[in-house]
């Protein structure tokens, strides 16, 4: 081979290099890029999962306040009507005892 062949070579070498090396740039990036879309969309998509597993939680809470509220509620209903019915009976034992007080003296 000649030197001029050589040369020749030679260039062509690098030049086949720097192709190669900006394909592999290039690909680099684009598995970059492509990287940095899909973590975006993990993101977003947990975000959304997060937020209806959240809101689910607190449905949920709700329900069994809301159960939890309803009953206590029952119950103070129960016995105000408890201490109305007492009082009514003990209302009758009051009035005669005043009545019998006032007619003592």
């Amino acid at each position: 081979m000649s030197k001029a062949e050589i040369l020749s070579t030679i260039k062509k070498a690098e030049g086949d290099a720097e192709s190669t090396l900006k394909a592999a740039s290039e690909k680099a990036q684009n598995i970059v890029s492509k990287a940095k879309a899909d973590a975006s969309g993990t993101v977003s998509q947990a975000r959304t999962t997060g937020q209806e597993n959240a809101r689910s939680i607190i449905d949920e809470a709700r329900v069994v306040a809301s159960g939890q509220a309803d009953k206590v509620s029952a119950e103070g209903d129960e016995q105000i009507a408890a201490i109305r019915s007492n009082s009514t009976k003990r209302r009758d034992v009051a009035v005669d005892a005043v009545i019998t007080s006032f007619m003592a003296d």
